[in-house]
């Protein structure tokens, strides 16, 4: 893996079990239960989302009107005319998504987040995008074509939608089955369309500390070292505790473990999550 990190894109044939991962049966059971319910699923149709009061209901719950569960009749006929149910944060409800989650990230410093895809064929979800963070796909069931545009012009860590993208300019394209997995670096743009069958397919965001987040944990742990200088400089001139505090700052830096300071803020940006 180290090969293609934060480099170049990878594709692995082969390379996943798919069994125990969220399925289409399992999926029209959800839908039937009726507890599904926005934000935790959306449709899309070639990055366009409907309405969310045209796929969703209010249900009673506990003598009050709560809206946003999945209308199980009206989310079929958007699938029937092509959109794309997408499931997200499967971490929260799906347990053999968090255990592989749980695996990965006793591996790599990042925080992960989980989403399926539930693609009709030969139909688009989303338009050319980047995303923000590191992107590992598991093919489930029925395939897609993936197109990738990794030319340097082209590849930016910002994430979003690229409508003036040229659709046919891509760099690489290929089809997934299942038990294929895609590894992209964050930044480069994709699309990706079902073609044989109904695609599904887990997709899972892997997220590095940026900057701001290693500046979060400097501080975290610099907290008690603050809250002893405002005891002990009580009472002395702003320009005084302010020297008093870069002499400590400067000093908590010199003693810092990088490692330590990565550890402690994928630490913190997991808890956030949870």
């Amino acid at each position: 893996m180290e090969v293609f990190w934060n480099k170049k894109h990878g594709l692995f044939k082969d390379a996943s079990p798919v069994a125990g991962m969220l399925d289409e049966k399992a999926i029209q059971e959800i839908l039937d239960v009726g507890l599904l319910r926005w934000p935790y699923f959306m449709l899309l149709k070639e990055g366009i989302q409907p309405a969310i009061s045209d796929f969703t209901r209010t249900r009673n719950v506990r003598g009050q009107g709560v809206s946003g569960f999945a209308d199980a009749r009206k989310v079929r006929r958007f699938l029937d005319s092509g959109a794309t149910m997408k499931l997200s944060q499967l971490e929260d409800w799906h347990l053999p998504t968090r255990s592989l989650m749980d695996e990965i990230e006793s591996r790599l410093p990042a925080e992960l987040k989980a989403y399926v895809f539930y693609t009709p064929c030969d139909n688009t979800g989303m338009l050319p995008h980047r995303d923000p963070s590191h992107v590992l796909a598991l093919q489930i069931a029925g395939t897609k074509e993936w197109r990738i545009y990794d030319t340097p012009d082209k590849v930016d860590s910002r994430g979003g939608l690229l409508p003036d993208l040229d659709a046919d300019g891509h760099s690489h394209s290929f089809v997934m089955e299942p038990g294929d997995v895609l590894y992209l670096p964050h930044g480069i743009p994709h699309v990706a369309t079902a073609r044989t069958g109904t695609s599904l397919h887990l997709t899972l965001t892997l997220t590095e500390p940026a900057p701001l987040d290693l500046v979060e944990s400097v501080m975290e742990g610099f907290g008690a070292e603050a809250d002893r200088l405002e005891a002990v400089t009580s009472g002395t001139s702003t320009e005084d505790k302010a020297e008093a505090m870069t002499r400590a700052l400067l000093d908590h830096l010199d003693r810092l473990d990088s490692d330590a300071l990565v550890d402690s803020a994928v630490a913190r940006m997991r808890n956030r999550r949870a």
